[in-house]
């Protein structure tokens, strides 16, 4: 009889380690996604066929603040930080949603526009984990992401941890974070 283990296809072979972000580990931002997520009670139901969600004060811990002349605009959000501490080095913002279990999820984009850098996670799978830095393209002209593999029919929650790089915002050290997620429906079956 033989004693060898067999590895299911369903275990990787290896173990991937995110690198870590703004001093905190992965273990750290998943530990804040969960928090997040328990407060964040309010879903948005999405049933037309084509919708975006943008960042406003209806996101769970946001607060709009004004755009600074350096972020690009993004239609359709607004920039915002944490409100319970707008001198806050880092703001954690969420929403929840639900899409529509009787239509397809054709296509789902986010835009991101932060000052300085951020941790996005989409249903407790990091979707984007910054290293620390001062890039001002993260906020002009931001960046745009595929996010169909991390949507599903049903509810989904997003927790975006923005981090101002040097420290607290302020005037002279503005901070803020813009997020737009867009998605076309198909037809209700």
């Amino acid at each position: 009889m033989s004693s060898v283990k067999r590895r299911s296809k369903a275990i990787p072979a290896k173990v991937i380690r995110l690198p870590r972000s703004a001093g905190i580990s992965t273990a750290k931002a998943m530990a804040i996604y969960r928090a997040q997520v328990k407060r964040n009670l309010t879903p948005v139901l999405i049933n037309q066929r084509n919708v975006s969600i943008g960042t406003n004060n209806s996101w769970f811990n946001a607060q709009v603040i004004a755009r600074d002349p350096a972020w690009v605009d993004v239609p359709g959000a607004s920039y915002v930080w944490y409100s319970g501490n707008l001198s806050s080095e880092n703001a954690i913002i969420s929403r929840r949603f639900t899409l529509s279990p009787g239509r397809s999820i054709l296509s789902a984009s986010l835009f991101l526009s932060v000052d300085n850098y951020a941790v996005v996670i989409i249903n407790g799978v990091p979707l984007l984990f910054d290293g620390p830095q001062n890039t001002p393209s993260f906020f002009n002209p931001g960046r745009s992401f595929n996010i169909r593999g991390f949507v599903r029919r049903g509810r989904n929650d997003i927790v975006i941890i923005a981090f101002n790089f040097g420290g607290a915002r302020s005037p002279s050290n503005p901070a803020g974070v813009a997020a737009r997620l867009d998605f076309r429906l198909g037809r209700l079956r």
